[in-house]
């Protein structure tokens, strides 16, 4: 397909933005991977959207008159050699025999083009089917969602007094494959395997602000989109909401999902003997289910809105967003889903043939270091081994030759790594008896994961095997209902136990890595990550060994070296590779550690750099360093609270002469509010406000685009000639690095100026 001249954008677009969107429609059409760099303020997220989406339009348009085309000649060629006169062909052969040959081989791709064209006439179908089912009932239904709503509330509150699960002994066994129930699938038709545009970006509210603007763009009433997130985003179930912990969230709504039947046994004289009570999760309902995956994909939502639909439909939206993955054309994902491939796997998230976009992308190379760095700490191994021994023990008579075996292995495997932390004592010891652990010293060891294997004694063990049973078997699950005991112990044993647990508690305050997330729970869940790490390559990562004084307060670490070995999937697999970003100099960290890396040949690397749509000979950078009383511009930490006056009648000064927007960066919010608190205390915001209508950055995400607006809006009205107010613009407050737009809503005003604070400095940008 050519590259088209004119793209449907909601306004006429800038030449950089124009020139954006031909170059990432050259880049997904030839399956390139593309850096793509775009100053903020420059309309970044509506040239992706607008580019990308004109792309897969085209693309499915042309896929299916492609289709029509070939099936046409087929038809044709059939027609041609019926009419033909016979002769023999250069080998000899009859020409009944040739005819014949060509007839398999035209019926056999005819057949194939038509089973093709049947499945895109069948999902386009399928899909105006839906949207005017769901504009049904969403017409039926305006009048009653507060009675929904009050429905969600009443069964939320029932289910949250139900009893947990309380499992058979025939659900807690690992059973061989002969005798495990085969799942029972609904006859569906065949899906069609189209391309799809997988969009990926750092946070939540930067998918909800993307949303917003697939929205607001030209093709928001048509594109089917769906929103992926964690639990933790999408549970609406206050029972499994309020662990607040991603890891108990997830193992009680696994929990939950056993829904077994009530089953009571009698005694010989009827009284009863054995009761196992049930308790499901009430949104976990098939057809309310399905019924919010196809309302989430003919209307584009963001995750707050999925939410609600959830509400009011009584259905998951975790579950309702991974069922609408086959039907939608763009997927929006964070950081997390995507590039962890069990993450992707387990929600049915595909590479091959999709076009796979990462904003945000300049801290790309660490966010997939730290996602793929994991950390266990003694006393969770200490307890798992405790876990799995009171498993294997309980229902060792029953299991067959096959599963004892990884079991022990995998007993050996935890043994092995609470050795390698000077842990020699029995697990209960180390978990309910802290204080009597032999104190140790500590130590710090750097291995790479095949010396480490070697190192701790289990290099003989196959690892891949093992976590391989533990997902089939689902061991991590079965594990949880083996809640630890807490040991008896003598008073002066108590005494030893509770000053022995506030060393270890210090210990781990003090010995945590920066920014780990502490694995709360007792899941089998870390320990199977970190066996995921210790597969990589020697070169890729290296395992980091911490002994502590006391044993239990050690850790294990795997720490990722290469992030480029892990992103081989998206060289091989997608039809192309977006990586886009305001600052992605210099380009050759993307180039050489990320796609070279990845294995990737460096004439399939795309690059495209575009400048900001200022023109810069409008721009006029000024550094002060003193203000309107030669008072010295010190905005350290320890003096900025002695400058909030000077810069009150800087300000001020400015607001006189120029016309037009200002805006004013501030290091954080608690400092912007100490600014503005000081101000309105002294009358310095009705002298600021004597020239421009003052704005303030909210926290809120969701009441940026309103502040802006107003912003521009006011900035508009008072530059107006006709504007008799004594105002000349407006003036916004907000904070470095959260809110850096002030080009873009400065870009439609006659004039602007910026000015942020450093340590002892201030900065200031004019832009007209």
């Amino acid at each position: 397909m050519e590259v088209p001249e004119v793209f449907r954008f909601p306004f006429e677009p800038y030449p950089i933005q124009l020139d954006f969107m031909k170059n990432l429609y050259q880049c997904i059409e030839q399956g390139k991977l593309g850096i793509f760099e775009s100053p903020t303020g420059t309309g970044k997220s509506l040239s992706l959207i607008c580019g990308t989406l004109s792309w897969l339009t085209d693309h499915d348009q042309h896929k299916k008159l492609q289709l029509e085309q070939k099936l046409n000649i087929l038809k044709k060629a059939d027609e041609l050699e019926v009419t033909s006169k016979p002769s023999a062909n250069e080998l000899g052969e009859p020409r009944w025999f040739t005819l014949a040959t060509k007839n398999v081989r035209n019926s056999h791709e005819q057949r194939r083009i038509m089973s093709e064209l049947n499945k895109i006439l069948q999902q386009e179908e399928r899909i105006k089917k839906l949207k005017q089912r769901v504009q049904n009932i969403s017409s039926n239904a305006l009048n009653n969602s507060e009675s929904e709503l009050h429905v969600f509330a009443a069964n939320t509150k029932k289910y949250q007094t139900s009893e947990l699960v309380t499992l058979e002994d025939d659900d807690m066994l690992i059973k061989d494959d002969s005798d495990e129930e085969l799942p029972v699938e609904e006859p569906c038709e065949e899906m069609l395997d189209d391309t799809k545009i997988i969009f990926a970006s750092r946070t939540h509210s930067q998918i909800s602000q993307f949303v917003r603007e697939v929205k607001k763009s030209p093709f928001g009433d048509g594109i089917r989109l769906i929103s992926l997130a964690s639990r933790q985003q999408l549970c609406i179930n206050e029972d499994i909401t309020s662990l607040k912990n991603s890891t108990l969230m997830n193992e009680r709504c696994l929990e939950m999902q056993k829904n077994r039947s009530s089953s009571t046994s009698k005694t010989d004289d009827g009284r009863p003997l054995k009761k196992a009570k049930k308790s499901s999760c009430p949104f976990r309902d098939h057809k309310r289910i399905q019924l919010l995956r196809d309302i989430s994909v003919t209307e584009v939502a963001d995750i707050e809105s999925l939410i609600l639909s959830g509400k009011k439909q009584n259905a998951c939206p975790y579950y309702a967003a991974r069922t609408a993955i086959s039907d939608a054309q763009l997927i929006v994902v964070p950081y997390a889903t995507l590039l962890k491939k069990n993450t992707r796997e387990s929600c049915g998230l595909k590479l091959h043939n999709n076009v796979i976009i990462i904003d945000e992308a300049h801290n790309l190379l660490d966010a997939i270091s730290s996602l793929h760095t994991i950390c266990i700490w003694g006393h969770q191994i200490s307890q798992v081994h405790w876990q799995l021994l009171q498993y294997h023990q309980r229902y060792n008579a029953c299991l067959s030759a096959k599963n004892v075996l990884p079991i022990k292995q995998l007993l050996f495997f935890l043994s092995c790594l609470m050795k390698s932390l000077g842990m020699h004592g029995k697990p209960s010891e180390h978990n309910h008896q802290v204080g009597l652990e032999v104190e140790c010293k500590g130590d710090e060891k750097m291995y790479e994961c095949s010396k480490f294997c070697v190192e701790a004694g289990f290099d003989h063990i196959n690892i891949h095997a093992l976590v391989e049973f533990c997902e089939k078997t689902k061991l991590p699950q079965k594990l949880l209902n083996f809640k630890p005991v807490t040991a008896e112990v003598t008073p002066i044993g108590a005494f030893k136990t509770f000053i022995g647990k506030l060393q270890s508690d210090r210990v781990q305050k003090d010995c945590a890595p920066i920014g780990e997330t502490d694995w709360k729970g007792t899941s089998l869940m870390p320990i199977l990550e970190f066996m995921r790490c210790l597969r990589n390559s020697d070169q890729d990562g290296r395992v980091l060994c911490v002994k502590k004084v006391l044993p239990s307060g050690g850790y294990l670490k795997y720490l990722l070296l290469n992030p480029g070995a892990l992103f081989k999937d998206f060289v091989n697999e997608p039809r192309a590779v977006i990586v886009a970003g305001g600052t992605m100099q210099p380009n050759s960290e993307f180039r050489f550690q990320l796609f070279g890396a990845a294995g990737s040949a460096q004439s399939r690397i795309m690059t495209f750099s575009c400048d900001h749509i200022i023109p810069p000979d409008h721009v006029l950078p000024l550094v002060l360093t003193r203000g309107p009383s030669n008072k010295e511009l010190d905005f350290s930490w320890a003096n900025r609270s002695n400058l909030l006056d000077e810069l009150a009648n800087f300000l001020s000064n400015i607001n006189q002469v120029v016309s037009g927007g200002v805006v004013c960066f501030l290091p954080s919010y608690d400092f912007e509010r100490q600014v503005f608190e000081h101000w309105i205390r002294n009358n310095y915001i009705s002298k600021l406000e004597n020239r421009k209508k003052l704005f303030r950055e909210p926290k809120e995400a969701k009441d940026v685009e309103h502040v802006l607006s107003e912003y521009a809006r006011s900035i508009r009205q008072f530059t107006n000639p006709s504007s008799k107010c004594g105002k000349n613009g407006a003036m916004l407050l907000c904070v470095v690095g959260k809110i850096f737009f002030s080009c873009k809503a400065k870009a439609s005003c006659p004039s602007g100026l910026t000015c942020w604070l450093d340590k002892n400095v201030m900065f200031v940008n004019c832009c007209w």
